[in-house]
């Protein structure tokens, strides 16, 4: 075979090669994944119920291996397991639900099953909803909205972001971004921003509009990683009376420079 055809052959080769491969190799991209499940605790027709509603975004297999890291995260932070996929996670997780409430209430609530008034003790339920969001040029923020009711008059509320860097899927955590010791200095930078979107100048004015009644300020785990900003998350009842609901306070890079790293501001770029 003359060389000419063998490079002739070879290109062709190459050219459908090139054909065949999925343009969208090595993008992120998501899908939806769902489970539901509903349960009655007893088999009266008016039993209280426990349903369970997870819908969550799953990177896809075109993500690759940044892909993986970030599904791996997300199994971990929500479901405190390791070595299986979200969907997989999802439905461990509502059948061990389901199973624990049956086993737990069931006693409990045949002991109060004269009483009408003490039915919605037993009223369950456990939602997640998550969506993401490109946060900058090289972050990802993972929103999971987090519902659920154990027999509560008020169903619990709460926002857990996970923050990733999108070209390696790894998962930002404080120690990438703020030097030793931060908690110092931040507290009190948190503090003031508090102070200044509820336009007062004094700690008891804060308490009088329903804020740190119960506990001082701190650094919450809480926040989502931006382009020139940080906003740090407290869910309900953690600084505020619950009816405040979530507060998000907002800090620049500019404000937090002496605890920010810069090699953490490197990767922003």
């Amino acid at each position: 075979m003359s060389n000419r055809l063998k490079f002739t052959l070879l290109a062709l080769f190459m050219i459908i090669l090139t054909g065949c491969r999925n343009d969208n190799e090595g993008k992120l991209t998501f899908e939806m994944l769902s489970a539901e499940k509903s349960v009655k605790l007893s088999n009266e027709e008016l039993s209280p119920l426990c349903s369970v509603s997870l819908k969550m975004a799953s990177a896809t297999k075109e993500s690759g291996e940044v892909g993986e890291k970030i599904n791996a995260e997300v199994v971990y932070r929500l479901f405190n397991q390791e070595g299986i996929g979200i969907q997989a996670a999802m439905d461990q997780y509502i059948e061990q639900y389901c199973s624990s409430y049956r086993s737990h209430m069931l006693p409990l609530y045949n002991e109060d099953r004269a009483d009408t008034t003490k039915r919605s003790w037993y009223e369950f339920h456990y939602i997640i909803n998550t969506s993401t969001e490109q946060t900058s040029r090289n972050t990802l923020a993972y929103l999971a909205t987090i519902d659920y009711s154990e027999g509560h008059a008020n169903s619990i509320h709460q926002l857990l972001p996970i923050n990733f860097y999108t070209t390696t899927g790894d998962y930002i955590k404080t120690s990438d971004i703020f030097v030793d010791g931060y908690e110092t200095q931040l507290t009190p930078m948190l503090l003031k921003a508090l102070m200044e979107r509820e336009e007062v100048n004094t700690l008891d004015s804060l308490k009088e509009k329903g804020y740190l009644q119960t506990v001082d300020m701190y650094t919450p785990q809480n926040y989502i990683v931006g382009d020139n900003t940080i906003t740090f998350i407290f869910n309900p009842s953690e600084i505020a009376s619950l009816e405040l609901g979530t507060v998000q306070l907002i800090l620049t890079y500019a404000q937090m420079q002496k605890i920010i790293k810069p090699k953490f501001l490197k990767t922003l770029q």
